[in-house]
C-alpha cells in the first residue's frame, strides 16, 4: 500500500466555510439595507434642495410660488416625486418627496406661512404618517 495523501477539502472543512459565509452575510444583508435607505434619504433631500432654489429663483421674477413642478428649472433623480402645494402662493409653499424604493418614508420642507412646527426651509424626514398621507411638522430630522 503507498501512503498518498488525497487532495481536496473534506466535508467538515467545507461546512465550516459555509458556516463562516452564513455569518457574514447574516451581518452585512441588514447594513447594506441601512445604507441604502441612508442613500434614498440623500436624494430625497438633494431634490428638495435644487426644488428649493428653483422655488426662490420662481418668486424672484415672478413674485408668487408655483404649484408646479413643470413650471420650475429643475429635475428630480428619477425614482423621486415631488408634490408641492401652498395654502397662499404668495406667501410660501410646501413640498413632500417621495422616493419609489422607499415606501413608507417621504422628506418634506416648507417656506413662508406653511412652515408650521419647523424652521422655514428645513428639511425634515420621517415615516409616512397614516391618513394624512404627508409629512406633518412633527417628523423626525434625519442629519
Amino acid at each position: 500500500m503507498s501512503n498518498r495523501r488525497r487532495r481536496g477539502f473534506t466535508f467538515i472543512e467545507i461546512l465550516v466555510a459555509m458556516l463562516f459565509m452564513g455569518i457574514l452575510s447574516a451581518i452585512a444583508i441588514p447594513r447594506y439595507r441601512g445604507y441604502k435607505e441612508r442613500a434614498y434619504l440623500a436624494t430625497m433631500r438633494s431634490d428638495l434642495g435644487h426644488m428649493r432654489i428653483a422655488e426662490e429663483e420662481y418668486f424672484a421674477e415672478h413674485l408668487v410660488y408655483v404649484t408646479d413642478t413643470a413650471a420650475l428649472d429643475f429635475r428630480t433623480t428619477s425614482t423621486v416625486r415631488v408634490a408641492l402645494s401652498a395654502t397662499d402662493p404668495i406667501a410660501g409653499y410646501r413640498a413632500v418627496a417621495t422616493h419609489l424604493l422607499l415606501p413608507g418614508q417621504q422628506c418634506a420642507t416648507s417656506v413662508g406661512k406653511d412652515a408650521v412646527g419647523v424652521a422655514s426651509g428645513m428639511i425634515v424626514c420621517g415615516p409616512v404618517p397614516t391618513g394624512s398621507g404627508t409629512l406633518g411638522g412633527g417628523g423626525g430630522q434625519v442629519p
